[in-house]
């Protein structure tokens, strides 16, 4: 894949760099305030969306970058750095949803699961936890695979 002649990989890695940091970290502010849960938390949501989105892209080229170059070890361990980053990716757009959509239907004034849901500590707890250890754990293997 090219965008105006130049390989696409090194365009869309930037991406993920930005985005998965920015989005955990918009997650913790989420947990830390949980007002901003209703009022930030769609924004997020989006943003959470779009961090996948770009992950994606930025995987596939350089899939394709590597069947096309000269392969070296280095380059081997990045394409599997590369292969498990999008679940990780996915992992923290889910956790941000599971964090947002509680808070948005008590908010509402749902009735429906949701809403009971959210207003279950248990639960609270575990999308706390879910969106801090799979923040952590993304932003961590974003740098890894960067380096």
């Amino acid at each position: 894949m090219e965008i105006q002649g130049l390989p696409a990989h090194p365009l869309l890695a930037y991406g993920p760099i930005v985005l998965i940091p920015l989005v955990a970290l918009l997650g913790i502010a989420m947990i830390i305030r949980p007002a901003w849960r209703i009022t930030l938390g769609p924004w997020v949501v989006l943003l959470g969306f779009a961090m996948f989105a770009m992950t994606f892209l930025a995987v596939q080229p350089g899939e394709e970058l590597q069947a096309n170059v000269d392969s070296t070890q280095l380059s081997k361990d990045g394409a599997e750095m590369d292969d498990a980053l999008r679940p990780l990716a996915l992992a923290l757009l889910v956790a941000i949803v599971l964090l947002v959509a509680p808070a948005r239907s008590i908010a509402r004034g749902g009735r429906g699961a949701l809403a009971t849901l959210g207003r279950s500590p248990l639960w609270n707890i575990v999308s706390m936890v879910l969106v801090v250890l799979t923040g952590v754990l993304a932003t961590y293997w974003v740098i890894q695979t960067g380096r």
